[in-house]
């Protein structure tokens, strides 16, 4: 199979040793924005380069790799989140999925999608093309600063068909309680889709226990994989419910060999893979992410997890107050990794992100505040060294 090298001699993470040196080099620098770009672990980058060893010698690719490929990453990415692999629905982005179900659901005029006033573009623009189908868009206006149970519960109408929200804000940090928003959403006939793309890989998921009715995810910020990488997940009775939009080959030949590919009969038993992207063997992106998301699986979603909340906790501790305001949430359950500074002075924040950017540290800035998203590939002298530098006058 594709990367079986790199893949299938993946050492078990040392417990004694720093994340960090399974990452990298990062030439002197310090990465803060995972949020935007999780970086690729060192055996995922070893895995690409096998991936690509065998492109540019075409006759190392089998036949079998065509199907070997998805399968392995389907099944790491069913382990991580608590679901069975035949229903992990393969994709190049979190959008994928949020456009699958836009196109997909046999809507009736008149129904109506609940979105958030303030979340990520990606979750806004697919459904802002149903009007042509009669389907309207209504933004819920959080009361505080995310989105609570209540002010779904209040925004729910006869109408509603569907709620998109974050589980993690892009802007301001905040989680939301997902299993309480889902139960309302189930109580109301309400199809619940959840953005975990700024949270899976830095907090747990178990889809057996929430009530939520689809996910979508990108790989390429906290599940540390390729740019253009996603998936989602689907209940089955949704998916059961939607309109096959396409009918790609390579799906419609699972189970066959390449060498017999002229029954042209459309198959109602592909599942989940009825609805992956296109070339979903995608050797150079699904590779690596398949051996990033197997080492965030050797590591341990638990202990990943409690491990970025003590970076972001040191951060929070020596918080220098009188330049920033902290936008993000101290303290739990909606504190997040992502870390949203205000300067007390607001036309400073580009001034602080060069200061940074020359002391080494690469922070992002949204929305005229500093982000800061560390992950496990930073150090507890990664935390100490930025915490200097927001000190400084």
């Amino acid at each position: 199979m594709t990367g079986t090298p790199a893949c299938d001699n993946m050492a078990p993470v040392q417990r004694t040793r720093p994340y960090a040196n399974d990452f990298g080099p990062f030439d002197g620098r310090i990465w803060l924005n995972t949020a935007h770009q999780g970086p690729l672990p060192r055996i995922a980058s070893e895995a690409a380069m096998v991936a690509l060893e065998e492109k540019t010698r075409p006759h190392l690719l089998r036949d079998e790799s065509f199907f070997a490929v998805p399968k392995r990453l389907r099944a790491a990415l069913g382990k991580l989140i608590g679901v069975h692999p035949d229903d992990i629905i393969l994709a190049n982005s979190t959008t994928y999925g949020l456009d699958l179900l836009a196109n997909a659901i046999p809507w009736q005029s008149g129904d109506e999608v609940l979105l958030v006033d303030g979340d990520f573009p990606a979750d806004v623009f697919p459904w802002l093309l149903l009007g042509t189908k009669g389907v309207s868009v209504r933004f819920i206006k959080p009361q505080e600063m995310w989105l609570k149970p209540q002010d779904v519960a209040q925004a729910i109408s006869s109408r509603t068909r569907l709620l998109c929200a974050t589980w993690v804000n892009s802007f301001n940090g905040f989680a939301i309680d997902m299993a309480a928003i889902g139960r309302v959403c189930r109580d109301n006939n309400v199809i619940f889709v959840l953005n975990a793309s700024q949270a899976l890989g830095a907090r747990v998921l178990d889809l057996r226990n929430e009530p939520v009715d689809a996910i979508t995810c990108c790989g390429y910020k906290w599940l540390c994989g390729p740019y253009a990488t996603g998936f989602c997940w689907l209940s089955s009775t949704l998916r059961e419910s939607l309109i096959p939009l396409h009918a790609y080959w390579l799906a419609m030949q699972a189970g066959k060999p390449l060498n017999q590919m002229r029954d042209y009969s459309l198959r109602g038993d592909l599942g989940a893979r009825t609805w992956d992207v296109f070339c979903s063997a995608n050797f150079l992106n699904f590779v690596p992410w398949t051996a990033a998301v197997e080492y965030l699986l050797q590591a341990g979603p638990e202990r990943v997890a409690a491990y970025d909340q003590a970076l972001v906790t040191q951060l929070l501790a020596t918080l220098h107050e009188d330049h920033f305001e902290l936008v993000s949430p101290r303290t739990e359950p909606h504190r997040s990794t992502l870390i949203v500074l205000r300067p007390r002075r607001h036309q400073d924040v580009e001034a602080w992100q060069r200061r940074l950017l020359q002391s080494g540290l690469d922070v992002a800035v949204r929305e005229g505040n500093l982000r800061i998203s560390p992950h496990l590939h930073n150090t507890s002298e990664d935390i100490a060294k930025l915490s200097e530098a927001l000190s400084m006058n």
